[in-house]
């Protein structure tokens, strides 16, 4: 089997057979709707719960059912986030199922769908690994420094949203000029906060300015319910912490998403993959760390149209048909904490 040098890279050349995979795993690519959305109704009833079991915050946290509240409640909600990534992808193949997203979990998180609508740039063989990349580390945070930042925006991205959509919102319904820099500059989910982006076409410009303004008007509800004292400050602290630990959630998983090892050159799919992880391990801990097959991201940049309930039969499918030797064999990462740890250790080079 290959292995990764110091670079974190793979080694090999060979390119996958992507056509004669492709049709091996093509009856995986339907979505199921019902696995989508009592996926999604069983995160956010856990998250309801873990919240009553929290509360009053932090009182209850010197208790075990308190403890247990918070971390079902931060649970629940990482993983119902991660629903953005699979609306990006299949949207049209879900009707209904992004307002609801949207509704309870992306405007009160303040993570609507459209400020992810332009992830495929992330699976462009053209930009990934670039600057144009708002999901690819840049070369000076490959390493201890990267890691150091995403644990601190972890404190500072609800701030960052809120201003987002409390603030510039309002101002670029005024301002024309505000409203072009907020659509390209501040309407994207970069790696460290809100990022550059192309803005909206015609056809997307709608669902962008209703999703801003449901924002906007759901944080006038909460601040009019704490000045009338209808939603008590408590609450409030609770879900920035239960937010904090989301992002620090996330921060971890964007650590061991890829291998940062590419130098902004153009990468198929092959050199995606490459790039990219598999981790095997035990179930419970894939689940919490990389919610919806994120433990399969390499997988996942060879067939993005697959969706995350099929992925594990895809992965064996895959394994079973290629040789050993592979590259896909070779991104098969140690195990998450192995490849955390390497990855604040040592700085990524860039392979030119």
């Amino acid at each position: 089997m290959q292995s990764a040098d110091d670079s974190g890279a793979v080694g090999g050349t060979e390119a996958l057979p992507i056509a004669w995979l492709g049709a091996l795993v093509r009856d995986l690519r339907r979505p199921l709707p019902w696995v989508f959305w009592l996926d999604l109704l069983g995160c956010v009833l856990v998250a309801d719960i873990g919240l009553l079991l929290a509360s009053p915050f932090p009182d209850r946290l010197a208790q075990p059912a308190g403890c247990l509240g918070f971390a079902m409640t931060v649970a629940g909600l990482y993983r119902a986030s991660y629903f953005n990534h699979e609306i990006a992808h299949r949207s049209r193949q879900l009707p209904g199922f992004g307002l609801a997203w949207n509704l309870l979990v992306g405007i009160p998180l303040l993570i609507p769908s459209f400020l992810y609508s332009d992830h495929r740039t992330h699976h462009s063989a053209q930009h990934f690994g670039s600057q144009a990349d708002a999901e690819y580390l840049a070369p000076h945070l490959r390493g201890p420094l990267g890691a150091l930042a995403l644990v601190g925006v972890a404190f500072l991205l609800p701030f960052v949203y809120g201003t987002r959509f409390a603030i510039l919102a309002p101002a670029a319904w005024i301002n024309p000029a505000v409203r072009q820099w907020v659509d390209a500059r501040a309407s994207s989910l970069g790696l460290l906060g809100l990022s550059r982006r192309a803005v909206p076409g015609a056809a997307e410009r709608m669902a962008w300015r209703v999703q801003e303004a449901a924002c906007f008007g759901y944080l006038a509800c909460v601040l009019a319910g704490i000045g009338l004292g209808l939603i008590p400050v408590r609450l409030v602290v609770q879900m920035y912490c239960v937010t904090i630990a989301i992002l620090l959630l996330h921060g971890l998983r964007i650590m061991v998403g890829h291998r940062y090892a590419s130098a902004g050159n153009p990468a198929d799919l092959t050199e995606q993959v490459r790039d990219s992880y598999n981790f095997s391990g035990p179930r419970w801990l894939m689940m919490v760390l990389t919610p919806l097959g994120f433990h399969l991201h390499a997988l996942h940049h060879l067939f993005p149209n697959i969706p995350y309930h099929n992925m594990p039969e895809a992965h064996r499918r895959i394994l079973a048909a290629l040789p050993q030797g592979s590259v896909y064999h070779a991104v098969s990462g140690r195990s998450i904490i192995a490849e955390l740890i390497g990855f604040v250790r040592r700085p990524r080079t860039l392979l030119e």
